[in-house]
């Protein structure tokens, strides 16, 4: 025992301990992956739900990130921190998701191996000394899961968009949930349509945007088909005519548990003649009405430039002129309701040419218990706005006149809802479609869930052409809604947190080149110090030890 003893305290120890130390900090600085957040909403910090995700993946994935070495000086800095972001992804797995990163520039293999997976080359501009230039870059990845593979492209704009973790957890999802629940939208009804076309009625940025996570929305005719079982929710927008059968199979999909989000308004515009707003919709406004939901056929206006979109117009080459336009309402938070997942936290709800939304209490109860339902009112506009009932000229160069004028109906008008009980059947008595069965549900099953927004504009393209006319991400602030009241219907609500993070409004700052080299000088100084400080208290220590050994030696009688 003595011996140990007197080996721990020798210089040997010491060395060796040294050593050690070194070494240890060294792996650790290497394995362990260390990063903070300090913003309030987290946007930069790995959510729970991908972490949840990953850690219970039933087979181990494989993601494959393709950097090329050569990146210019503008793509320097933001890549070097959407690398260190996935390499923090990958650690939150705890060994369920593994890395390889691979240079397609100077390796052939991986160069075939990126063009297999779908990873395809960036264009990034540079500073050229007479004119802009353009070079081709690989930063990408590939994500395989089992016999699945999915590439992700642009991860510099996706981590600078705060997208990133939201689609990489979105393409894992999809390939380990493949049978997920499916979406739909009624096709064949109506104006509005899935075509790829930059127009207020199509509806494919929205389609494109969901399909990426949920894979593609089947179109459903019902006035030919039955609406499939595997579908859970169902999409209705501005759909025009609909026939007895149409309102039967509809009905029958919410009598089994399934969900409708349905986008419309009670009025019909047409552009062309002064943006004239009508009644429209009746069948419609019938169909909801039996469900004890209001559709109203007016138009909500707000009257304070900070709660509407402003039209704006070119006057001439050099000039845009903005004007007011009550039409194109903002909700602001305020005005969104914090207690339903879909709308909670969101800054803001764009509503085009929007109606009214009402609840019939006597058909739609509140309360806890059988027959009973939850409501949410999720955005409302503010005391002062006023609804046109019937007919109202919406042309944007009259705007003036109509915020001059007398105002009726005004208040706070609801303008999105959303429902959940077990609704009652619209055929449980009377006649039914000549093409329904003899045997139909007469009662709801299960609960269901029904979104009411009171215009159809708010998930079109419209969205996307007020995006580009006043540079404000309006798009992405309606689809957060829209998405999050899925991720409700479908039963994943731990999936809303991803939703709310996925912001463009959140602006991070990236280090600047020199306090990053301070901060990785630091890194490596800073065990050394710790070690040089451990040693000179290790030394201390020795020494005193030495002396009290002296001490006493000396003091002790020498034999005669």
């Amino acid at each position: 025992m003595e011996n140990i003893k007197a080996f721990l305290a020798s210089r040997r120890a010491s060395t060796i301990l040294y050593v050690a130390l070194f070494f240890a900090f060294s792996w650790l600085s290497y394995g362990a992956y260390v990063r903070f957040d300090l913003s309030s909403t987290g946007a930069m910090r790995i959510s729970s739900t991908t972490k949840k995700l990953l850690r219970n993946l039933p087979e181990r994935a494989t993601i494959e990130l393709f950097v090329s070495n050569d990146l210019p000086d503008e793509a320097v800095l933001v890549s070097r921190k959407a690398r260190d972001f996935v390499t923090e992804y990958v650690s939150a797995s705890r060994g369920r998701v593994k890395l390889t990163i691979l240079d397609p520039d100077n390796d052939k293999s991986a160069a075939e191996r990126a063009k297999s997976l779908g990873v395809q080359q960036l264009d990034i501009a540079v500073r050229g000394s007479k004119k802009a230039q353009a070079q081709a870059i690989y930063f990408g990845l590939g994500i395989s899961y089992g016999s699945k593979s999915e590439p992700l492209n642009n991860l510099i704009s996706l981590y600078e968009q705060h997208d990133l973790e939201n689609q990489l957890t979105a393409k894992i999802f999809k390939m380990v949930k493949p049978n997920e629940k499916k979406i739909a939208i009624l096709a064949s009804h109506g104006n509005f349509s899935l075509k790829k076309e930059q127009n207020p009625n199509s509806l494919s940025v929205f389609a494109d945007k969901i399909s990426a996570f949920y894979g593609d929305i089947l179109e459903i005719n019902t006035t030919t088909q039955d609406i499939p079982v595997e579908v859970s929710t169902l999409i209705i927008v501005q759909p025009g005519k609909l026939e007895p059968i149409d309102k039967f199979r509809i009905d029958q999909f919410v009598m089994r548990g399934g969900n409708l989000i349905v986008a419309a308004s009670g009025m019909e515009i047409n552009f062309s003649q002064q943006f004239m707003a009508a009644p429209g919709n009746p069948d419609l406004v019938e169909f909801l009405k039996r469900y004890g939901i209001d559709l109203a056929t007016d138009m909500v206006n707000e009257p304070k430039p900070n709660y509407f979109i402003p039209f704006v117009q070119p006057i001439n080459n050099f000039q845009m002129e903005k004007l007011p336009y009550p039409p194109w309402v903002i909700v602001p938070r305020d005005n969104l309701s914090q207690n339903n997942l879909a709308s909670k936290g969101n800054a803001a709800f764009i509503m085009p040419y929007t109606s009214s939304v009402k609840i019939n209490p006597t058909i739609l109860p509140t309360g806890d218990g059988a027959g009973k339902f939850k409501i949410d009112i999720l955005a409302k506009s503010t005391a002062d706005a006023w609804a046109q009932a019937n007919f109202a000229f919406l042309d944007p160069a009259k705007m003036g006149e109509m915020l001059a004028a007398p105002k009726q109906n005004t208040g706070t008008h609801n303008l999105a809802l959303m429902i959940q009980g077990k609704f009652p059947s619209q055929f449980a008595t009377g006649e039914l479609p000549k093409e329904a069965p003899k045997t139909f549900l007469k009662a709801a099953e299960k609960d269901s869930r029904i979104l009411v927004v009171g215009t159809p504009y708010a998930l079109s393209n419209m969205m996307l052409i007020l995006t580009q006319m006043t540079g404000a991400p309006l798009l992405e602030e309606n689809l957060k809604l829209f998405f999050s009241a899925i991720d409700i219907m479908h039963g994943n609500e731990d999936l809303v947190e991803l939703r709310k993070k996925s912001s463009p409004r959140i602006k991070a700052k990236l280090v600047e080149e020199g306090t990053r080299k301070f901060f990785t000088l630091l890194a490596f100084v800073a065990p050394l110090l710790g070690i040089g400080v451990f040693g000179s208290y290790r030394l201390m220590k020795r020494k005193n030890q030495t002396l009290v050994n002296e001490n006493t030696n000396s003091a002790k009688p020498t034999e005669a």
